[in-house]
């Protein structure tokens, strides 16, 4: 599977974020100019999926990728998969099947997959009927998840921009009895779009991400945490879904930092942003809300989801050994959790689980306790 380049680059001077956004969306402009010149189908609404997909909204190019490029094509089916280079797996972003498709697909676990062969090989790929495919190219596919296709016909096309892969579209069960293949040039054209679209929004987010991370931590800052807190507990009062929030610092940091120096605290920040980021879920968001404190916020979490978190947690940090000048530091937290209940505020919540935190340090630090 391709990697990044390992060639280095001189670093680009730092620009804000507004800056950047005009310049992704200058670069998808050029390109969709660059397709509505290069493509000429009289009856093809190409200009108006160019001009959709000229965002900065990665759900809305998903939507239009799978629903409108299908349309086009006449296919029945479609799904877009972005490739996610930290796991090497393909990550469901959208589709228009009747049933669940796989939400993450590990490509190292299955190669020889249609989408491996695209990706591989960087390549529309085309199959009318497989048996007949696999024969012709004296191959045999893996297909782990054909129930959830049950189709002869697809088109599996690589997204690819510079030395980026970006991930794979695919089409399927063609409507109207028209080879896939008679689609290919327009197809091309479109998914050079969709991966300078899709791979700008991703650079967008990346910089996002950089104003709201903590370059000690490695954690999201104060005003990242504010900002997801209000938008997951409206979510949860909208839908009635479970919403945990955890509130932890170090134990007697301001002796740690009095007696081995400032040093040594920025170290066991470093460690203890490492324990959290391997204890929480890729769903979690925890930030740094200011000097050693540190929130935990868990969608999707019930009570005893969250009591397993904060159980991991602080075993976690127990064991952790920080070395410093040769001496290990003293290295344990205290924890408080509060879960959503209906009508509660943001203020509310976080007072919650502050007050649990307290009771934790009350109660002789290196625990936990939950809101009452």
């Amino acid at each position: 599977m391709p990697k990044r380049s390992a060639s280095k680059k001189t670093p680009a001077p730092s620009r804000t974020p507004a800056a950047r956004v005009r310049e992704l969306e200058a670069e998808n402009r050029r390109l969709r100019e660059q397709l509505e010149a290069r493509v000429s189908s009289p009856g093809l609404p190409l200009g108006d999926i160019a001009e959709e997909i000229n965002t900065l909204d990665l759900d809305r190019i998903a939507a239009v990728a799978t629903k409108r490029i299908s349309a086009l094509v006449g296919a029945r089916l479609s799904s877009l998969f972005l490739y996610d280079y930290e796991t090497e797996e393909l990550v469901l972003a959208s589709h228009t099947h009747s049933r669940p498709l796989p939400e993450r697909i590990a490509l190292k676990t299955h190669r020889h997959s249609v989408m491996d062969c695209a990706l591989r090989e960087r390549k529309i790929i085309v199959v009318d009927g497989f048996h007949e495919w696999e024969r012709s190219h004296k191959t045999r596919l893996e297909r782990s998840f054909a129930s959830e296709y049950e189709t002869e016909t697809c088109l599996s096309v690589p997204l690819l921009t510079a030395n980026f892969v970006v991930g794979v579209l695919n089409l399927a069960e063609k409507a109207d009895g028209v080879p896939f293949g008679r689609h290919l040039s327009v197809v091309e054209h479109l998914a050079r779009v969709l991966a300078m679209a899709i791979r700008n929004c991703k650079l967008f987010r990346e910089v996002q991400n950089q104003a709201q991370t903590d370059a000690l931590t490695g954690l999201r800052n104060y005003r990242a945490f504010q900002e997801t807190l209000r938008t997951e507990l409206h979510r949860s009062q909208r839908y009635g879904r479970p919403l945990g929030l955890v509130m932890l610092d170090i134990d007697s940091f301001k002796e740690l930092n009095d007696r081995y120096g400032h040093p040594a605290g920025d170290a066991a920040l470093r460690e203890l942003g490492k324990v959290i980021r391997a204890a929480t879920r890729r769903e979690d968001f925890a930030a740094r809300t200011g000097g050693d404190e540190i929130a935990i916020i868990l969608p999707e979490t019930s009570k005893q989801g969250g009591l397993s978190v904060v159980r991991r947690l602080v075993a976690a940090v127990r064991e952790k050994k920080i070395l410093f000048d040769g001496k290990r530091l003293p290295f344990s937290i205290s924890v408080g959790v509060a879960f959503f209940k209906p009508d509660m505020s943001m203020s509310q919540m976080v007072g919650a689980a502050d007050q649990a935190l307290y009771r934790a340090k009350q109660a002789g630090k290196d625990r936990y306790e939950a809101a009452e």
